[in-house]
């Protein structure tokens, strides 16, 4: 099994009901570029009897996602970081009258999602496409980066970073995923469990 490629990442608005989860106001976030995630776990902890380990025990203790897409639009910047949007007024030069400005301030609330990603596999010479979940996670604001235009274009692309936390269901799940023959398969299942109708 060979990882090829990377498609379609998906957020919506998590929310919990005592121990029901759902989602809203899901979108595509751009075209991706780049996803890692890193898992914590807690140490070993083990049982010893009759002089060697008899148990084991090691669980989820938390984890960051790393993603990055082609750009980052403000309506996804404002969706996923709780930034709040003012029309701009009385600035001479300024002709664009449908721009608005994005404000990073003590009023930012930061929202709870749900990310989902493709992921392209070659298996045995077939390809697959493995759509994963992660339950419920919250983005960092990312830092600013850019490099002056040389003689050759450097792409340069936003990376995201996000907490990975356990949902508040009964199971306290933390990430799902299911293989499929299609992308598209593995594209409805992502916006059926992130509760996304929309085109």
């Amino acid at each position: 099994m060979a990882t090829i490629g990377l498609s379609k990442p998906y957020f919506a608005v998590y929310s919990a009901s005592g121990s029901t989860v759902s989602y809203a106001s899901g979108a595509v976030m751009g075209k991706a570029t780049e996803a890692n995630i890193e898992i914590d776990t807690t140490e070993d902890n083990n049982l010893y009897a009759d002089n060697g380990i008899a148990e084991t025990d090691r669980t989820f203790a938390g984890g960051t996602l790393t993603l990055s897409t082609d750009d980052l639009s403000q309506e996804v910047s404002k969706a996923i970081l709780g930034l709040a949007e003012q029309e701009i007024t009385g600035i001479d030069g300024v002709t664009d009258t449908s721009v608005k400005e994005l404000l990073y301030d003590e009023q930012q609330q930061t929202p709870y999602l749900g990310v989902g990603f493709i992921i392209k596999k070659k298996v045995g010479g077939v390809y697959k496409w493995r759509g994963v979940i992660l339950t419920k996670v919250m983005f960092s604001t990312p830092a600013d980066a850019a490099t002056t235009q040389g003689e050759t274009i450097e792409w340069q692309t936003p990376e995201l970073s996000a907490t990975i936390m356990r949902d508040d269901s009964t199971t306290h799940m933390w990430k799902r995923e299911a293989t499929f023959t299609s992308e598209a398969q593995a594209e409805a299942y992502i916006k059926a469990r992130l509760g996304i109708t929309a085109a």
